[in-house]
């Protein structure tokens, strides 16, 4: 009685270990097979939903003049849509916005999918030099044109910058070729403050002269012993 309580006992035993055994592989073999059909199905369930996406952006760019991005200007510009249609843009120019910036239009670029948001139309700005001005960073350019005695005396003139006109006095002696650089009447550097205006001088003899403007240049060549052929 008590042996063959022991024998059943025994039994009992080797069938639930070998149901545990049994629930380990199968634990084991979910683990590393059964999860991965799980992970697989959700990636397949994932691309199956339609998820928000936002809309690429458009990239243009246009020309503007160095007065208009100096003082800021509105500007209207036309682009053609995915549809091929024509659409007006009214683009507000800052003052002061620097060669290459761009500037934002929400949600003006192309529609989104699945309901997300339209990207944006980026404006990059390329100001244009014009004849009177030339940026260079955050430094104008212009001519300062002086007559021949100016040059050779020296003397006192105005020259007008992009927003003022200012007083210059010219020494003795300047050369074409030669520059004047005036303080903080640049372009705006962003910081509050501006670059220089840079006025390059151009030593300018009169195309028609009067008889007394030709008198007096024929009198000088023939006093003057100034060869510039000979300098240097």
């Amino acid at each position: 009685m008590w042996n063959s309580h022991i024998g059943r006992k025994k039994r009992t035993n080797y069938e639930e270990s070998k149901r545990e055994k049994g629930s380990i592989f199968s634990e084991f073999f979910q683990m590393f097979f059964g999860e991965q059909n799980h992970s697989e199905e959700k990636i397949k369930e994932n691309k199956s939903k339609k998820v928000p996406a936002k809309g690429e952006n458009i990239d243009t760019e246009i020309k503007v003049s160095i007065q208009d991005a100096f003082y800021g200007a509105q500007k209207k510009i036309t682009l053609r849509t995915l549809n091929g249609k024509m659409k007006n843009f009214e683009v507000k120019i800052p003052a002061g916005i620097r060669n290459g910036e761009k500037i934002r239009l929400m949600g003006q670029g192309k529609p989104g999918e699945n309901g997300g948001k339209p990207g944006d139309l980026l404006i990059k700005i390329i100001i244009e030099n014009d004849p009177k001005y030339k940026l260079q960073g955050v430094d104008l350019y212009t001519n300062l044109y002086l007559a021949p005695w100016e040059a050779a005396l020296g003397a006192k003139v105005n020259l007008f910058s992009i927003d003022e006109e200012v007083s210059l006095y010219i020494p003795q002696g300047m050369q074409s070729g030669e520059t004047l650089r005036i303080n903080g009447k640049g372009y705006y550097n962003g910081k509050g403050g501006r670059g220089d205006l840079i006025a390059q001088v151009q030593v300018m003899v009169p195309k028609v002269m009067t008889p007394e403007e030709k008198e007096l240049f024929t009198k000088l060549q023939e006093v003057s012993k100034y060869n510039p052929r000979k300098q240097g």
